[in-house]
């Protein structure tokens, strides 16, 4: 009797931790197809070489960002959008790091916590959003432009 019980909770918890599992890479798996695709996009049209960061990015469109270095050993910033593919190429030199981005949205903002950062673009014009959690425990969203941290937009109290 106390046999059976023990075999039925292993096959039980077999069968939790491989579902979890599937859950897990099932929905992984957008993420991974789109890292893929600008990877492939921005060596093609930027020459990367070695890739560092990608961010994704849901403003007013989507975009995907590639950061890395190309084939003149240059550290570059390759934004994709996600419909029709057009990208810009972007010296990382001539922006803002992301350490300076989330400098200026303490300085601005003053979170309780920055929870990460990513590049895209708004109306045309690259930007860094910083999301942060505000002392009401609430989300918000600092936009600054990448090449000189000017301020774009929050978005607060979400």
């Amino acid at each position: 009797m106390k046999k059976g019980i023990i075999l039925t909770l292993t096959i039980v918890m077999s069968i939790i931790v491989i579902g979890a599992g599937y859950v897990y890479y099932v929905g992984h798996q957008p993420m991974a197809k789109a890292r893929k695709e600008a990877v492939e996009i921005a060596e093609e049209h930027a020459g990367l070489k070695e890739m560092d960061q990608f961010f994704w990015y849901n403003g007013t469109e989507t975009y995907f960002t590639v950061t890395g270095k190309n084939d003149k050993k240059e550290n570059i910033i390759v934004i994709i959008a996600k419909k029709g593919a057009k990208t810009q190429i972007i010296q990382q030199s001539d922006t803002i790091s992301e350490s300076e981005a989330r400098k200026l949205t303490r300085e601005a903002k003053n979170p309780k916590k920055i929870l990460e950062t990513r590049i895209g673009m708004e109306k045309g014009v690259p930007i860094w959003e910083v999301a942060y959690k505000e002392e009401n425990g609430r989300l918000g969203y600092h936009i600054i432009t990448l090449k000189d941290g000017e301020y774009v937009r929050d978005i607060g109290n979400i």
